[in-house]
């Protein structure tokens, strides 16, 4: 960075019905140290709680741009704002989250010390039910050579590291590479597509660039309610299927051939809590009994179709 130069800082919320959320959010936008150049805020067009927030006092002051969407999608959403972005760095967030007063601040330090970085992002603290989720980790981030995807980026860490991808809630790019990219139109999913922070950090990783993790850049966040058939206590077999054929497309695309072959056989043997290969299905039997067996069988689909997918591409 040139000596004198001054970054321009964009900030991005797509949000859909959550007016209480997002006015937080903006709130914590508008006491912010080094201020946002320009917040652009995705909405739907008839989300007439979210407009009304939006003209509203918490949103008065602040150098606000609206992006009308008209299509359902996080990713849809997120391209229409990053076509509508201007400047060097897009910082994105989401509308349950209220970020710290140093946040972009430590954004634009971080970009300043390190032209290699492409993207740099931090913890977000979740806090459930007003009861902060902490304890330590070693690792956040991290994609394993078998193809384990390890996040922890709400959890403690006490360092610096360079990671594979960072959360969407804090994360910052440089927009000059998002707009060569764009968020990946492929992902399955009719709200939140799971896995592009995935998909575009490896992505990132491919061309040469590295994603840096600092636990100081922090937001807080207050996980918002979900709509239509989506919950995050029941089970929902579209989104399981969703989410195991977008990691699968990704790792996919990313990986060699042995890679490859063994990310299928892991996630097929073992698997996640989230996403059940035979053994978590075996562990989890006991207790969940026929719906151990179907979260199987969902994994097992969605990889298929993340195949099929990877085939096609």
């Amino acid at each position: 960075m040139t000596e004198g130069v001054t970054m321009q800082i964009s900030v991005m919320i797509p949000t859909y019905r959550r007016p209480k959320d997002l006015e937080r959010c903006l709130e914590a936008l508008g006491e912010q140290l080094r201020p946002a150049d320009e917040i652009i805020v995705v909405a739907r067009r008839e989300d007439k709680d979210t407009h009304d927030v939006l003209k509203g006092h918490a949103a008065a002051s602040l150098p606000l741009r609206v992006v009308i969407v008209d299509l359902p999608g996080l990713v849809t959403a997120m391209n229409l704002g990053l076509e509508a972005a201007c400047g060097d760095i897009l910082a994105i967030t989401d509308d349950d989250s209220a970020p710290f007063p140093d946040w972009l601040q430590r954004i634009e330090r971080a970009f300043e010390q390190d032209e290699s970085i492409a993207g740099v992002g931090g913890r977000d603290l979740i806090r459930q039910n007003g009861t902060l989720i902490d304890h330590s980790v070693r690792n956040v981030g991290k994609v394993l050579w078998y193809g384990k995807v390890i996040a922890n980026h709400h959890l403690r860490l006490d360092h610096v590291q360079f990671v594979d991808l960072l959360k969407g809630v804090n994360g910052a790019y440089r927009l000059s590479l998002l707009k060569e990219i764009g968020f990946d139109r492929r992902l399955f999913g009719r709200g939140a597509q799971w896995h592009w922070e995935l998909s575009l950090g490896l992505t990132l990783r491919q061309k040469g660039w590295r994603l840096l993790y600092d636990p100081e850049i922090r937001v807080n966040h207050y996980p918002g309610q979900l709509f239509g058939d989506r919950s995050r206590d029941v089970y929902n077999p579209e989104e399981t299927r969703n989410r195991c054929h977008n990691e699968a497309l990704v790792l996919l695309c990313y990986y060699g051939i042995m890679n490859r072959l063994m990310f299928l056989f892991w996630s097929t043997l073992v698997g996640t809590s989230e996403s059940y290969g035979l053994v978590q299905m075996m562990r989890y039997l006991p207790k969940e009994k026929a719906q151990a067996v179907a979260k199987f069988r969902d994994n097992l689909y969605g990889r298929y179709m993340g195949i099929r997918s990877w085939l096609r591409h």
